[in-house]
């Protein structure tokens, strides 16, 4: 059995998802996210090319902790990604001003051992874009960017610094 086959039947085991399945190179289920109150996708990356040696252990744990997240912890969560995308983007025009708490919808998450990927729809304020979050293993925010959805080019921003140098520059021409 290869490490994905193994992988799968792990998180098949776990029961933390539905309709495990192995999808080249991960692992792909669903799951209802209480947190967000949200049907999501989960994929489980080992990064095999990055780490040859799987811990499977630790995939099943960080799945497992994000997936027990308490909906108040969540709702900070959001609020912190709400607060540094506004700061960021400050005075820039997005498509509808609206709160950006309320216009977040999460759409799936990447697990990988030793950090969590957020993809976020934002269908008011950045309609043809993700906004992605990456959390560290106690699932604290670690960074941001806001991808463009247009199957093309993908932008992603070392800092907030970046990400505001970028918009300003755009939103100069």
């Amino acid at each position: 059995m290869n490490q994905i086959a193994h992988l799968r039947d792990a998180m098949a085991a776990s029961q933390l998802l539905n309709d495990v399945q192995a999808d080249d190179g991960f692992v792909v289920g669903s799951v209802h996210f209480q947190a967000a109150g949200a049907d999501i996708h989960v994929n489980v990356d080992p990064e095999l090319a990055d780490n040859p040696e799987m811990d499977v252990e630790a995939l099943i744990a960080n799945t497992q902790r994000f997936l027990a997240m308490p909906a108040d912890d969540w709702k900070r969560l959001i609020n912190d990604i709400a607060v540094e995308v506004e700061e960021a983007v400050e005075e820039d025009e997005v498509e509808e001003p609206t709160d950006l708490r309320d216009d977040l919808s999460l759409h799936s998450v990447a697990v990988f051992a030793d950090a969590v990927l957020l993809s976020f729809v934002a269908p008011k304020q950045f309609p043809q874009c993700w906004v992605r979050a990456q959390l560290c293993e106690e699932l604290a925010l670690e960074d941001i960017s806001i991808d463009e959805d247009d199957g093309v080019e993908t932008i992603e921003f070392k800092s907030l610094d970046d990400l505001l140098d970028n918009l300003s520059a755009n939103h100069d021409n």
